[in-house]
């Protein structure tokens, strides 16, 4: 699965070097321009979705943009040295991790969403029509269930579509990265069994509501 096709020693440096990059948090720098902690206000997600509810949505693209870019230059690069779909995909992983545990940002910060479209469109473009399709509806309904199917489901649609089994076997840990980090919450966020289920599949809160912001906040890119 984790074929390089480079030299071993390279590979686990741009796994550092995504890491760094992922962990780079554009939405917090973007609000800290304009004076807010996204930790402390909105939704407290460190993502564009919540850039665009507190600072407005040319600024929430710009996030948006920004954090795709950290998802797909590595995936891009990796494919360019010549490493293979599975190897590639964890260098996309590592920056998507860092995206969401970053290590300026002392732990958690976003959700990886935007990051992990940006895997995907240098990885297998063809498959985002799948999340954005389900994006469409998250945005329609309010986001929960029709992320967790959109990308929960991704590896089942990988194997449907006839994709490369290190693909498929690829998305499947993707998809648990991402709704891993969805079950955990914010800092502030109860932490139990259910609450954690509750978020991965309602993408709401215990007491909250649901997140209808299409472009981090829920479970859709």
């Amino acid at each position: 699965m984790f074929d390089t096709g480079m030299p071993l020693l390279y590979w686990p440096l741009m796994l550092v070097a995504a890491y760094l990059l992922g962990s780079i948090p554009f939405a917090q720098v973007i609000a800290k321009f304009h004076g807010v902690d996204l930790r402390r206000v909105g939704s407290g997600n460190v993502g564009a979705g919540n850039v665009t509810t507190q600072i407005g949505r040319g600024w929430g693209l710009l996030a948006a943009a920004l954090d795709v870019g950290k998802g797909f230059l590595p995936v891009y690069l990796a494919r360019k040295a010549g490493l293979g779909l599975g190897a590639s995909g964890m260098v996309g992983l590592a920056a998507v991790v860092g995206h969401n545990w970053s290590i300026f940002m002392k732990g958690r910060s976003g959700r990886g969403l935007a990051s992990s479209a940006g895997l995907m469109l240098a990885l297998s473009p063809v498959l985002l029509v799948w999340t954005t399709a389900w994006a469409v509806v998250g945005w329609k309904v309010g986001g929960g269930v029709a992320g967790f199917l959109g990308w929960g489901m991704l590896p089942i649609v990988s194997v449907a579509l006839r994709r490369p089994p290190t693909l498929s076997l690829f998305l499947l840990l993707l998809s648990a990265v991402i709704i891993g980090r969805r079950m955990q919450g914010n800092r502030e966020d109860i932490m139990d069994s259910r609450a954690a289920m509750r978020r991965a599949v309602f993408d709401t809160d215990p007491g909250g509501h649901e997140l209808s912001n299409p472009i981090d906040d829920p479970l859709t890119p």
